[in-house]
């Protein structure tokens, strides 16, 4: 069974996640997965634009597979 490119994303996200405090990654990862039941990729975009470096690069990630999913 292959993994969804969205759950792959997703997961790469949570990994990165582990890098901030337990509240502000809580804070994201409901965003996240309320966006991700939308196929709210903007809402994954303009988290990505409040952190950086990894983070900022999965959360983008993130926005560009459920764009992908949601375009097919």
């Amino acid at each position: 069974m292959s993994i969804s490119p969205v759950t792959e994303a997703a997961r790469v996200v949570q990994e990165e996640l582990i890098l901030l405090p337990a509240w502000d990654a809580d804070r994201v990862r409901d965003y996240l997965s309320d966006a991700i039941a939308r196929g709210d990729a903007e809402a994954g975009r303009r988290e990505g634009h409040t952190w950086s470096g990894t983070i900022a690069l999965s959360l983008f990630g993130l926005a560009d597979a459920i764009d992908h999913a949601t375009r097919k």
